[in-house]
């Protein structure tokens, strides 16, 4: 009896442990406009003229489209796991419509990007507190370049396409990222929390025109959200 107990025990504690390092790929932006609508959410600033977005589907994709004339909105999506050990987030993008001209993207007046992905982590009511890497399309920042927000030194921003890199403005560019080295390298230490992923064409600072696709967006993350405290 006492062996069977022990035994339940072993037992219960491996499931335990296997549950707590189960990894989940999830499909962020779903299967329909509908499943996108019901999770994302807008994020921005009342005073500034805001990103349209619009959902559509292609050969039973969901794709996002934003729209920024001299507007900033996001769109949001909250995830919220604990001390993640898997990080992985793909995707697809294609600037139809990227900002142009000669703007120091590293300034206040230039900081505006065609397209970001950014993973949020350790949040704040002081939003400059908050931390975050951004993957962006810039204009003239050379591919794989890293700088801090102009506006905040706890958030990366990570060029992984410009200006000059895409012949075909109707091509989508996929990606890959492994974002808890990302965060690592930036910040020096593992991240505590996730809490969302987000998508954002924004152009207010500068004036300028953005149009921007998003399709396949998924996150494989360890332990999977179910399991996280």
């Amino acid at each position: 009896m006492i062996r069977a107990g022990f035994f339940l025990l072993g037992w219960g504690l491996m499931t335990f442990i296997a549950s707590s390092l189960r990894a989940e790929r999830i499909d962020l932006f779903g299967e329909s406009a509908e499943a996108f609508n019901a999770n994302w959410n807008p994020r921005g600033f009342p005073l500034i003229a805001a990103t349209e977005y619009d959902v559509s589907d292609e050969s039973g994709r969901v794709v996002v489209t934003g729209r920024a004339d001299d507007g900033n909105r996001a769109l949001v999506r909250e995830i919220g796991v604990e001390s993640p050990t898997t990080l992985q987030l793909s995707w697809s993008w294609r600037a139809r419509s990227p900002l142009t001209g000669e703007r120091d993207e590293r300034s206040k007046a230039g900081d505006d990007f065609a397209a970001r992905v950014f993973v949020v982590f350790e949040t704040s009511v002081i939003p400059t507190r908050t931390r975050a890497i951004n993957y962006v399309w810039s204009i003239r920042e050379p591919l794989g370049a890293v700088f801090p927000s102009p506006y905040t030194e706890r958030v990366a921003h990570i060029v992984l396409q410009n200006a000059g890199s895409i012949d075909d403005p109707r091509a989508w560019q996929a990606e890959s990222r492994d974002v808890l080295a990302d965060y690592e390298a930036f910040f020096g230490e593992a991240p505590t929390v996730i809490t969302a992923v987000a998508i954002m064409v924004d152009t207010d600072n500068t004036d300028g025109y953005a149009e921007t696709d998003f399709r396949d967006l998924w996150l494989e993350i360890k332990p999977a959200v179910e399991d996280s405290p």
